[in-house]
This record gives C-alpha cells, structure tokens and sequence, in this order.
C-alpha cells in the first residue's frame, strides 16, 4: 500500500513539474474558441426553440456570442451542439457572417453530463493543438470584445495555465464564489451550495468564462469524474486540479457584471434584453441620434442609424434597417429591413423591405411591402400601400390607394381611391405609368396596363386597354339625370 501511495506522489510531482515547465514557456499566442451550447434550458419551457436560439434586438444568443468571439479569435470556433443540434446548426449558418460561418467546427456533445464532459468532446478535435482555448457560454449575450481581449492579455501577460474571467455581484446567491488566498492567488472555485457562511460572504462569481492553455486543459480533462450529486463532469474541477499541481491560474474580475449574466428563463431573456436595448440607445444618441422617450423605442443591434436621424416615441426599427442623415420617424412606426435617405419623414406607419430614396414623406398609415422603391421627393399618404412597385420622382399617392406590380414614372398624381387591379387569380400582372400621368381619383387599373407620359384618367374610370401618351382614358358607364324622380320615388320614413 504505502508503495503504491509513494509512486502516486510521484506521478503528482511530475505532472506539477510539466505544468509549472509549461505555465513558464509557453510563448504560443494561437488562440481557437469553444463556444458550450448543448444544453436544452429546460426553465425556457420552449418546446420548439433551443435556448441558444431566443433572440436578444433581433440577434440570437449565439450569435451574439459568436460575434464577440470573433473580434478577438482568429483561429476556429468551435461550437459544441447537443439538444437541437441540426436547428441550431442550421440558424447559424443561414444568419451568421461569412467570416465567421468560414471558421466554424461543429462538435457534437450527444449526451449532456456536464461543463467538462461537453470540452472533453474537443480531445479527438484538437489532437495536435499547442495554443490556447477560449471557453464561452451560448447563453451569454452582452459579453464584450473589449472584456475578452482584456481577459486574454491578462492570460498571456501571466503566463497562466488558466485565467478565469470573474465578476463581483451584490447578490451571488446561486452562483460559485472565487476563494483566494492572503496573497490574493486563486485557490478554488466554491459551488453555492457547498459554502460555508464566510465564504457565502464572498461577493466574487465565477462566469464560467476561461482561457486555458490546452495542451494543460488535455492533460487533465480525462482525469474528471463524476463523483458527485448530480453525476457530471465539472470543467472547474479541472482548476482544482492545475491549483494542486501548482501550475499558474490567473483570475480577471470586471466590474460590468451584467455582462456576464447567464440567460435560462424568459424572464431573464426579458431582463438582459432591456439591458442590451439601453446600450443601444446610449450608442446611438452618443453619436447623434436624437431619440425622444428612449424608452418607448427599440431597436435592433443590426440596425444603421446616420447623424441627426430623429426618432420619436413608440418607433420599432428591426433587422438591416438604414435611416439617413436628417430623417424623421415615428411616432409608432415599424422599419423592417427599410432603406431610408436622407430629410424624409415617415410617420404612423409600417415599411418592410421598402427602399426610399431622399426627401419622401411617408403616412401616416401608410404600408409599404417588400420590392418598394420610392424616389427622391416622391409622397405616399394616408392609408396607401405599395407593394413591388417602383413610385418614380416627385410622383404622389396620397389617399387611399393600392399600387402593387407597378413602374409609377416621375411626376405622377395618383388619386384618392386608386387601385392597381394585378392579380387574375393565378398570376400577377404590371401595370406602368409613364411622365407627368394624373390618375383620377377612385380609379381601377387592370393589368396588364400601360399609359403614356402625359395620360390622363378620369375620375371614377376602369381601364383595361393601354392609354396613348397625352390621351384622355375615360371608362365609366354614361350618367343618365331624370327629373322629378326623387318627389315621386324617393323612399321615406
């Protein structure tokens, strides 16, 4: 027995001796990324959606995640995938940039037992790796590029085997405190529930954020086990392990704790969320954008707002919506994947899709559709709505109409009631407006249709048949006026 305890010892005093060696002279600056998004989330109560995928201002955690990652990584990012996988394979490579979708690893974690047991799937990916090893969480949105790059110069600055990224919280009931030494050096981490009452004391969290040197991670990660409550692999007791052995193991506390919050409820996805939108808010005013009740408008973190863009309250401004300088919009008004200039104003009303050209004004009520585009100085009104149609320079629909498959020229006047007949009901069919055309008000344009610069249409007409450049189309039935009709048949009570 005491044979068998004296070569234990000394497998432990070697393993120290190359840790201590490695901790030393490391000089690799390789760095690759694994982002842990296996986990089901079952207090999301989504049956249809991973955790990984609810979305934060229009951008999914893991994507959120991922960009992070992405200003500071230059080598692969791993993704570690289990319940959801193909969804969440699938989101990420359809909505992810292409600088990033070209570095991705997909990693499998078919079983979830646990933080080290998901990082012990990357041992037959990176067989050969010498670098380094960034650990994220997929359910960590706001985390920053500047806290990353602060937490891997910390890493390399310490020559440390581990570096921990930790944050202080008023409230760290939950969570696993940082214990440290007298002389401030890292000792272990303290699950919640296996603290004492001065160690509950502790205000310092881990975030489950690291930097490791993986050549060391791999020399640890098959000796984890699984000894414990809930019978899983705890990445942080490998940090037990490095801190037995003697290696070097750095913590970096940032005082931005809501950064670091974990999502793994609605209620907390609703949280982070109002966070996030108030730095969106703060970003944009600081660069003069002008929001009036911040608070009553979002916006998502895709979104492009230039200077002097004025928002007023009740806006929503969704996916790549690009506002230009000296624009106006709202009040309670929906930009979708809109194209807005420069001096328009669109107000009370819905665009998606929409591209409009400078000095357009827009509503209220008005709905314009995908495949709109809209020229300089052009006006929509009240309850009009576009759809894939093109409304030329200076040209005016302002009241009541619907203008759908349509080539609208410069200088046209589309009257009150106007509707663009394009659909036959099996296919849909254009209708072209030349120059300076005047389309009477209440008027029914059937496709296919063309009028020539200059055409004028009467009000109350249908036309079915092309209109001449400079003619009259004129397509109503003959008034007929009979006197004395009313004395004599008008109904009354």
């Amino acid at each position: 027995m005491s044979h068998c305890r004296h070569n234990q010892r000394a497998c432990m005093d070697k393993r120290a001796q190359e840790l201590k060696s490695m901790t030393m002279t490391t000089t690799s600056t390789q760095l690759t990324a694994a982002v842990m998004a296996a986990g089901k989330g079952t207090r999301m109560y989504s049956e249809t959606t991973p955790k990984v995928l609810h979305t934060l201002a229009g951008r999914s955690m893991i994507l959120h995640v991922l960009q992070a990652a992405n200003e500071l990584v230059s080598g692969p990012l791993h993704v570690i995938v289990g319940h959801g996988r193909e969804q969440v394979r699938e989101h990420v490579q359809a909505l992810a940039p292409a600088d990033i979708q070209n570095r991705l690893v997909w990693v499998e974690q078919l079983q979830q037992l646990g933080t080290g047991h998901a990082v012990q799937q990357l041992l037959p990916v990176l067989p050969d790796y010498h670098g380094h090893l960034l650990i994220l969480n997929g359910d960590v949105p706001l985390l920053s590029p500047e806290t990353l790059k602060e937490l891997w110069q910390q890493h390399l600055d310490g020559q440390h085997v581990a570096t921990l990224l930790t944050t202080r919280l008023d409230d760290p009931d939950g969570y696993g405190r940082i214990i440290k030494n007298n002389a401030g050096k890292f000792i272990s981490i303290r699950e919640d529930k296996d603290c004492n009452d001065a160690e509950r004391k502790i205000r310092e969290a881990n975030t489950g954020i690291y930097l490791f040197d993986w050549p060391a991670l791999a020399a640890c990660l098959p000796e984890l086990s699984n000894d414990n409550a809930k019978q899983e692999y705890y990445l942080t007791d490998v940090l037990g392990m490095m801190v037995r052995q003697q290696a070097s193991v750095g913590v970096h506390c940032i005082g931005a704790s809501e950064e670091v919050l974990g999502i793994n409820s609605r209620l907390e996805l609703a949280e982070v969320e109002a966070m996030l939108q108030d730095q969106l808010r703060q970003h944009w005013m600081e660069r003069g954008v002008t929001l009036r009740n911040p608070a009553s408008i979002y916006i998502d973190c895709s979104v492009e707002l230039a200077q002097d863009v004025e928002i007023l309250p009740g806006t929503t401004l969704l996916g790549q919506t690009r506002v230009g300088k000296g624009s106006r919009i709202g009040p309670n008004t929906l930009l979708q994947d809109a194209q807005v200039g420069s001096d328009c104003e669109i107000v009370m009303s819905a665009v998606y899709g929409a591209e409009l050209g400078d000095q357009i004004h827009v509503g209220p009520f008005a709905h314009l559709r995908p495949g709109t585009r809209i020229a300089n100085g052009a006006r929509v009104g009240n309850f009009v709505e576009l759809k894939n149609t093109h409304l030329g320079p200076r040209s005016k629909a302002s009241h009541l109409s619907y203008l759908g498959d349509a080539e609208i020229g410069p200088g046209c006047n589309i009257g009150a009631g106007t509707i663009t007949c394009n659909y036959d009901g099996a296919a849909k069919h254009k209708t072209t407006l030349g120059e300076n055309v005047f389309v009477g008000s209440n008027s029914t344009l059937v496709a296919p249709l063309t009028i020539g610069d200059d055409g004028f249409v009467a009000a109350g007409s249908t036309l079915t048949e092309d209109l001449p450049a400079g003619a009259l189309g004129l397509g109503r039935a003959r008034q007929v006026n009979k006197p004395g009709w009313s004395a004599a048949h008008r109904p009354r009570k």
